[in-house]
């Protein structure tokens, strides 16, 4: 019975100091002008999984933050931002042929974030250790994509 109450002892020290499995991120993106990134998805991703949380209006995420708790594994990660760009939608018209009933529709994506933070296969891409222990805060600065240079007329 000792033995018992010993191991739930020490399984409640071990949860209530942070020794869990799994830890919760958060953090915050901002532009270098001090701007949030206010748009998009934070990813955190190995070769095996990817973990992923939303930007809010002040450019804050969590990641790892389910109802039961638990947060994301140990490991180093890359850091990478999705679905930064700005979509535009037109709808292509049909010919009076074209006998579908399918809508065509043809976008442009105009970027809104420098393309070295939008992919993880990027030679600037970001690292994150993510180690045992509690919550982690990852708050990082990233550029606005390069504007295309003018050619001069001449």
């Amino acid at each position: 019975m000792k033995r018992l109450f010993l191991f739930i002892d020490i399984l409640l020290l071990c949860v209530l100091s942070g020794c869990s499995n799994y830890i919760k991120i958060t953090g915050q993106v901002k532009f270098v002008d001090g701007e949030p990134v206010n748009f998009g998805y934070v990813v955190f991703e190995t070769p095996e999984n990817s973990f992923t949380g939303a930007l809010d209006a002040q450019g804050h995420y969590a990641i790892g933050v389910n109802k039961d708790g638990t947060g994301i594994p140990p490991n180093e990660y890359t850091v990478w931002l999705a679905g930064t760009a700005s979509v535009k939608y037109t709808t292509i018209k049909k010919s009076k042929n074209d006998e579908s009933d399918d809508e065509t529709f043809d976008s442009e994506e105009t970027p809104r974030v420098h393309s070295k933070y939008t992919s993880p296969h990027s030679a600037d891409a970001l690292k994150f250790e993510v180690k045992r222990g509690g919550e982690k805060t990852f708050d990082f600065t990233v550029e606005r994509p390069n504007k295309p240079q003018n050619k001069s007329k001449r």
